[in-house]
């Protein structure tokens, strides 16, 4: 068959995917509701009430956000060394950590709290004031390693001692052997860690989770008709007898799927990385250690390259999902039904979980798209492997997905060949 044939196919297939109003329905839809998600910020105020005058004072929490990112990102750059700990410890010594104790329902609870000495002059209170907020980003990341009471006075090597315990802490919890322990002792981010402020490309990071949801259900929408139409219609058998109804035509279909699954994935990451690029801006932040947005990650790797890394992921995961979805549509020859597959599958893999205790089943399923196209799959140290070959589950999934593709194909082919039209 000539090329010029199949493209034929090729571009009639993609014409009728993209003249059905639910193509536009669902990728409008995906669009909006991660445009509303990104700029949500814009929206939402807060109100303080100033103590000495009792007047509410409105702020924007866009507004705060960028004040918080120009303080932090003075310190772009420093080393989180004893240096920079002993003043960030100096810009707080008023305040003072302190435990309290609640009686409630015949429970003693014991919290943290924070006593804060304030001077009785307005210049000097407003001084410290000041000094605190200088150093927030510090104070805050360094207190979510080692907590409220030892923030005050821990010093570098304390800080980095904890830190490493919580990473092996959860590998523990991960159940890693004794060779996977081996291998991130050689491959885990070096220490002392670099500062970096973390706005932009944390917000995107964390933003994969939604965008790999949101796409998969659109895809379930979009391609949900591509068999099942001609099956409604009764014009399967019409064109499972012509020439190449059986082969070409399915191939057709086939890259069809794929073409729009990706540009259609590709175009929503790829707002929503303009997005957050035009509130927060990226700049050198993108080149900031993994480890300043998740604290306990032992890749050694920078932020721009876990988005990268996901991003090639998410477009593999698109090219699974369609042909999945294709999968489905000749399977079951109702829209419908491939639409509330395609939901039951993307909701169920995401909500699901594991007992890391059941090593291999929790395993496979923090392989799936739901679970490993997400930031917190950094956190994960499981490897697929052994004899000292390994591979990260990220690596894992570059390979896996356009396999399973594959598999999903053959298996759509012979669904399409045999049983496409049983029943008529």
């Amino acid at each position: 068959m000539k090329m010029g044939l199949f493209g034929t196919l090729y571009l009639f297939e993609l014409r009728k995917v993209l003249k059905r109003k639910m193509t536009w329905i669902a990728f409008g839809g995906v669009v909006s509701v991660m445009l509303l998600l990104c700029f949500e910020v814009l929206m939402n105020n807060y109100s303080i009430t100033d103590p000495q005058t009792g007047e509410s004072l409105r702020y924007s929490k866009y507004e705060s956000a960028m004040d918080r990112q120009e303080r932090a990102e003075k310190w772009n750059g420093r080393l989180l060394d004893d240096t920079l700990l002993q003043e960030m410890q100096a810009a707080y010594a008023d305040w003072h950590p302190a435990e309290q104790e609640t009686v409630r329902d015949n429970a003693v609870t014991v919290s943290s709290i924070v006593l804060t000495e304030v001077s009785d002059d307005e210049a000097e209170a407003e001084r410290q004031d000041q000094q605190r907020r200088a150093y927030e980003a510090i104070y805050k990341y360094v207190k979510g390693v080692v907590g409220e009471q030892d923030v005050h006075r821990v010093d570098a090597a304390a800080f980095y001692e904890r830190r490493q315990r919580m990473v092996t802490e959860y590998e523990d919890i991960l159940h890693l052997t004794e060779g996977e322990k081996g291998y991130w002792r050689e491959h885990e981010a070096q220490v002392p860690l670099i500062f970096c402020w973390d706005m932009g490309p944390s917000m995107m990071l964390a933003a994969f989770k939604t965008i790999l949801a949101l796409t998969a259900l659109m895809t379930g929408m979009v391609f949900s008709g591509v068999f099942a139409e001609e099956h409604m219609r009764k014009t399967d058998q019409l064109v499972l007898c012509s020439r190449h109804g059986r082969g070409r035509l399915y191939l057709a279909k086939l890259l069809t799927v794929m073409t729009l699954g990706v540009v259609g994935t590709l175009l929503v990451e790829g707002i929503v990385l303009l997005s957050f690029g035009v509130l927060y801006g990226y700049g050198n932040n993108w080149n900031g250690m993994l480890q300043m947005y998740l604290e306990s990650s032992p890749f050694a790797l920078t932020l721009g390259e876990g988005i990268v890394i996901l991003t090639v992921l998410l477009l593999l995961a698109a090219v699974l999902h369609s042909v999945l979805a294709l999968v489905f549509s000749g399977w079951t020859r109702s829209s419908l039904a491939t639409m509330s597959l395609m939901m039951v599958y993307t909701l169920g893999t995401l909500l699901i979980n594991v007992p890391e205790r059941l090593r291999v089943l929790s395993q496979c399923l923090y392989l799936l798209p739901a679970k490993l196209v997400r930031s917190s799959a950094f956190y994960d140290a499981r490897l697929v492997g052994g004899g000292g070959y390994y591979l990260t589950n990220w690596q894992t999934g570059i390979i896996l997905y356009p396999l399973l593709a594959l598999v999903l194909a053959l298996l759509g082919s012979l669904i399409y060949r045999r049983w496409q039209i049983s029943g008529r």
